[in-house]
């Protein structure tokens, strides 16, 4: 029989670590054999997690620099927690994130590369996080949505993605496509700053396959709609990019492209600058075409079916398209292709009795804007887009070769549309005018092409 003494003693609480004493001990598991070593009774007590809890807010409010002293205590108890698995310390892991996702989201706590560390840590331990507690994360996260307006806000981004999945694909959780289209819907209806906008892009690309069509559309919407209003210029290079991976990824690719499109070639802001991010832009595009041609097919396709996406940058985006080889005659055609439509048009319409003036002054106004588009696009061509100067020629020829074989000669020049012969004149002229810096180049193609069609012409006399 154990002595009375002993029963007693058997009885006693585990004895209470310190936080300091927890930090050491993560330490010295690090450096020594973490699988072998023995962890104190208290922290294999659930009994003594609130106590582990409060270690973690007297840290966030008394330390001088809470930054170092949370993320050092937050950091040792995931180390001990991932390398001694037991039912305990298992069930901490859902309370420590909950408790630092509320010191996060209350701004107790400094958010920098100490709290991006942390979160980080959290991510690549969320499969141990029993399920059922990770819809409380989701909420957490997503409620703290509005409130983001720094970088370093938007961290909390990191968890939800895996979060979204392992909901979707659990059978514990009571309907989880409801759950996670709630989800969504919560997400897409708060507001975005301009640092959510970013990240929220960047992450979707993640949990994409758990968005169904529609709440694609709704999220492009919300982008684009954003992206009018008050997005900063330099974001939009990279908001782009982003844009065009999740395009790449069967993520409304159509949507995408005509979004990107519409908002360049209507932005009126910005002058020089804007020129700038167009051609980072446009490079963006080109390479996304490249990777994926069926980004390319889309781009051809809007403006076959849309004459509203017929802009200067449309046109500049199909001039870059030509310059990869599978697309080099598809997308000049498709230029060409429009122009000439939108001069049959008018031509019909102006000698049509039963058409109504307002209609018969829209297709005047629509191969104006084109003829327009298609200028403005050489006119801007100098401002990093010198890799579509090729296609310019080709296009210019092209127009004028259209007037040779008699396709366009008809094609009245009143009203005060220039036609296809002038129009091809002044985009070579033009051309030439803009690149003064490399006008040999300019010349030499200008020259090649002009041998090309003589050539030609000789071989059809022949």
């Amino acid at each position: 029989m154990r002595s009375p003494e002993n029963s007693r003693g058997a009885m006693h609480p585990p004895s209470q670590l310190t936080d300091a004493e927890i930090i050491s001990l993560a330490q010295h598991h690090h450096h020594f054999n973490p699988v072998s070593s023995q962890l104190p009774p208290f922290l294999l007590a659930e009994s003594s997690h609130p106590i582990l809890l409060s270690f973690l807010h007297s840290r966030a409010a008394a330390a001088a620099d809470s930054s170092t002293a949370v993320s050092d205590y937050v950091s040792s108890l995931i180390s001990l927690i991932s390398h001694h698995p037991c039912a305990a310390l298992s069930s901490l892991l859902p309370a420590l994130l909950h408790a630092y996702l509320s010191l996060f989201t209350s701004l107790k706590i400094p958010h920098d590369r100490n709290s991006l560390s942390i979160i980080q840590q959290f991510a690549g331990h969320l499969d141990a996080i029993e399920i059922r507690k990770i819809p409380e994360v989701i909420d957490l996260v997503v409620s703290y949505f509005p409130q983001i307006s720094e970088l370093d806000d938007a961290q909390v981004l990191i968890l939800l993605p895996k979060c979204i999945e392992l909901v979707r694909i659990s059978s514990e959780i009571d309907k989880p496509v409801e759950y996670v289209n709630s989800v969504l819907d919560a997400v897409i209806e708060c507001d975005w700053s301009n640092v959510l906008l970013i990240k929220l892009v960047e992450s979707i690309r993640d949990f994409a396959s758990c968005i169904d069509k529609v709440r694609r559309r709704e999220f492009l919407q919300k982008i684009f709609a954003k992206m009018r209003e008050d997005v900063e210029m330099q974001d939009l290079p990279g908001l782009v990019y982003q844009l065009l991976v999740l395009a790449a990824k069967g993520f409304g690719k159509r949507e995408v492209i005509e979004g990107i499109v519409l908002y360049f070639g209507g932005a009126n802001k910005g002058g020089s600058v804007m020129k700038q991010v167009e051609g980072t832009v446009l490079l963006h595009v080109n390479f996304a075409v490249k990777q994926d041609p069926s980004l390319g097919q889309e781009v051809l396709g809007l403006v076959r079916q849309d004459s509203r996406a017929f802009n200067h940058f449309t046109v500049t985006v199909l001039l870059s398209v030509a310059r990869i080889r599978r697309f080099s005659d598809s997308a000049i055609d498709i230029l060409k292709t429009a122009l000439f439509n939108a001069y049959k048009d008018h031509k019909f319409a102006k000698v049509c009795r039963w058409l109504p003036n307002e209609l018969k002054e829209e297709y005047l106004e629509n191969a104006r804007v084109i003829e327009k588009a298609i200028l403005k696009s050489v006119n801007g061509s100098h401002y990093g887009r010198e890799h579509i100067i090729p296609s310019i020629v080709q296009l210019g020829f092209g127009l004028l070769h259209a007037v040779e074989e008699g396709a366009q000669k008809e094609i009245s020049k009143s009203d005060g549309l220039l036609g296809t012969d002038e129009l091809g004149t002044q985009v070579l002229k033009c051309l030439f005018e803009v690149h003064d810096m490399s006008r040999n180049e300019v010349s030499d193609l200008v020259y090649n092409m002009a041998n090309e069609a003589l050539l030609f012409l000789l071989l059809v006399l022949k």
